[in-house]
């Protein structure tokens, strides 16, 4: 062999074909065809299987675990209303919402678990929809975002919860996944995406004008490439629209005295969302005034930008993602100087959805505590391209003996520098155990070493790829098993940790099911049935309402009378010694929901509650209700 092929490892067949030219290889028969069952099955198709199974069981396993808050509760029991035929209100709440849980309450039966179904299907939506992008994104990159949606703590914690946000959130993933996917194919089912994507969103609440504003900026800003995106569209859908035209100054395209026609899959889009609307927000023709309920959407949203407090209100998107997505929020800032560079309008639009986001966010002071999944949405995408150009990176030119020893050592200091911080955290140090108190300083020399284990690696090798690989790698990995540990504590903790959660908003406390349980066992001693006994209640909460919805014989009154006399009663009171009924009853008082804030802590137990996300100082009883029972039986 020649010199040049010593050097090159050369197939057998094509060995062949270059020693004998003259004989290529003859093509194979049909019989002799190798039957592939399993061709499809590639290892693209098993992650995204895996993720998807990942998001499905995250979202849907034990969705009862916590007892529903006021908000969740309100949306449940107007839904639950109409499965009963006794919806005649005209208040605020989501069309969408309500419909569609209404259909869970009807399929099975109304639980905490049927009224959290639809977002949890939602969320697994939202992981899913990445994958579609992958024209855009490239393979890797699809998948990786929708592997941090499915691991994210607030977007798993979000989707487990009954609120209108993650079903907007969705929508507007829909509409430009549709948007971008029909454009680059001309297929109908990507302009029917497009269409029901814009029918989920002004059907499920508020927030979604925040994203037709951001969306209708993004537009504007880029109005030139984005016509041209829909002209390309409209051509393949239709070819009497592909005829060139001659271009003009502002790149317009079509010439003014022919435009382009509209193809019949883009009107019948149109119809379909014209019709989704009507039918998302009326349950189906079942509830009619539900569309006149979506067109007051707006003005909630507008309402929002007030100065007056809100019930629902809760912390910035900034401080959020700060303490629960420490990952997302580093590497996704990356991948927004990478999406900057690129000028690609797909990322240059990732950028102005989070962007924008998180500008109005903080300009709306009466926003939901839910409204943080609007801007991980995109954060998530970003920070996605950030991770797929470091891979790239790592595996052209990592090196276990590099890359590898330093992640391996950073793991080992990192290990040993979390033992001693939670160490020194669950010490109580007396005044004068100097060594006690100043154990943190344990944690803060692992650090230092591990810096000076990248610096070395630096220096050695003169190469300051090598130790930014390197301590990126160990980033990551501490990132993500950051962000699980987080996620479990958010979405499967006690709830008596619950209230030490900001993102729970105003979260339900764990008396109230200690309230329903003593309610059932007392209407079972004194009249022999668990939801029989009679019951009054003197002012009243959504989710206490919930709780109670078992009860058949309940009475709601503005202030107690004479006739309410002898029954059980449930009174509303600041503090439980405020009211009495006389020596004739007994009461006892149950904490509804909590309130608790990090605001003021200690550096110590700050620190503490950062990582634990709980504290020695307890939460404040928010509403309390009181029960009333007579001493006789009823």
């Amino acid at each position: 062999m020649s010199k040049v092929k010593q050097n090159v490892m050369v197939p057998p067949l094509l060995e062949r074909a270059e020693a004998d030219p003259t004989h290529p290889e003859p093509t194979p028969s049909a019989d002799a065809v190798v039957f592939q069952p399993l061709a499809w099955l590639t290892i693209e198709a098993l992650l995204i299987a895996l993720v998807a199974g990942l998001a499905l069981a995250l979202r849907l396993w034990n969705l009862d675990h916590y007892p529903l808050s006021d908000v969740e509760a309100g949306h449940s029991l107007t839904a639950l209303r109409l499965s009963e035929g006794q919806l005649n209100e005209t208040g605020s709440y989501s069309p969408l919402l309500v419909s569609l849980t209404w259909l869970a309450f009807l399929l099975f039966s109304p639980t905490d678990a049927a009224a959290r179904l639809v977002p949890a299907l939602f969320g697994v939506a939202l992981v899913l929809l990445p994958l579609t992008l992958r024209s855009r994104l490239g393979p890797a990159t699809g998948l990786l975002t929708a592997a941090l949606l499915a691991l994210s703590p607030t977007a798993l914690f979000l989707s487990r919860s009954a609120n209108s946000e993650i079903l907007v959130a969705t929508g507007g993933l829909m509409m430009i996944a549709g948007f971008f996917n029909w454009a680059d194919s001309g297929r109908r089912g990507w302009a029917y995406l497009l269409a029901g994507g814009a029918a989920i969103m002004l059907a499920a609440g508020p927030l979604a004008y925040s994203l037709l504003i951001i969306f209708g900026l993004i537009v504007g800003l880029q109005h030139r490439r984005f016509s041209q995106l829909w002209r390309q569209g409209l051509a393949l859908a239709d070819p009497a629209n592909a005829q060139p035209s001659p271009p003009t100054g502002d790149g317009a395209g079509t010439p003014a005295d022919e435009p382009a026609r509209l193809s019949p899959n883009v009107r019948r889009a149109g119809i379909f969302f014209a019709v989704a609307l009507v039918l998302l927000t009326t349950a189906f023709t079942s509830n009619l005034s539900g569309f006149s309920v979506a067109t007051g959407l707006f003005g909630d949203w507008l309402s929002r930008f007030s100065l007056e407090p809100r019930s629902d209100a809760g912390f910035n998107a900034v401080f959020l993602l700060t303490i629960y997505e420490p990952l997302l929020v580093i590497a996704g800032l990356i991948g927004l100087t990478f999406a900057l560079l690129s000028r690609d309008l797909f990322k240059l639009s990732l950028v102005g959805w989070f962007v924008g986001a998180v500008v109005l966010d903080l300009a709306m002071l009466g926003r939901p505590v839910s409204s943080l999944i609007l801007t991980v949405t995109p954060l998530a995408f970003l920070a996605a391209l950030a991770l797929t150009e470091f891979l790239t990176a790592l595996r052209q030119h990592g090196t276990w003996a590099n890359e590898g020893v330093i992640l391996a050592t950073g793991l080992v200091i990192t290990t040993f520098g979390y033992i001693a911080l939670t160490g020194w955290l669950d010490r109580v140090c007396s005044e004068g155990d100097a060594f006690c108190q100043y154990a943190w300083l344990q944690s803060v020399a692992a650090a230092s070493l591990f810096l000076v284990v990248v610096a070395f690696f630096w220096f050695v090798h003169n190469d300051p790829a090598i130790a930014l690989r390197g301590l990126a790698a160990t980033g990551g990995v501490i990132g993500l098993l950051v962000a699980v540990g987080f996620s479990t504590r958010l979405n499967f903790g006690p709830l008596e940790h619950l209230a030490y959660q900001p993102l729970a908003g105003l979260p339900p406390s764990t008396e109230i099911r200690d309230l329903v349980e003593t309610l059932t066992s007392e209407s079972s001693f004194r009249v022999g049935d668990q939801h029989m006994l009679n019951l009054t209640l003197v002012g009243s909460t959504p989710s206490l309402l919930w709780q109670l919805r078992d009860f058949e014989r309940i009475s709601q009154v503005g202030t107690l009378t004479e006739s309410a006399i002898g029954s059980a009663v449930i009174t509303l009171a600041p503090n439980e010694e405020d009211f009495s009924l006389g020596e004739s009853y007994i009461g006892q008082g149950f904490a509804l929901n909590t309130i608790w804030s990090p605001v003021g802590l200690p550096p110590k137990e700050l620190l503490k509650w950062l990582i634990y996300r709980s504290t020695s100082q307890p939460p404040q009883r928010a509403t309390i209700a009181v029960l009333w029972l007579p001493y006789q039986r009823l």
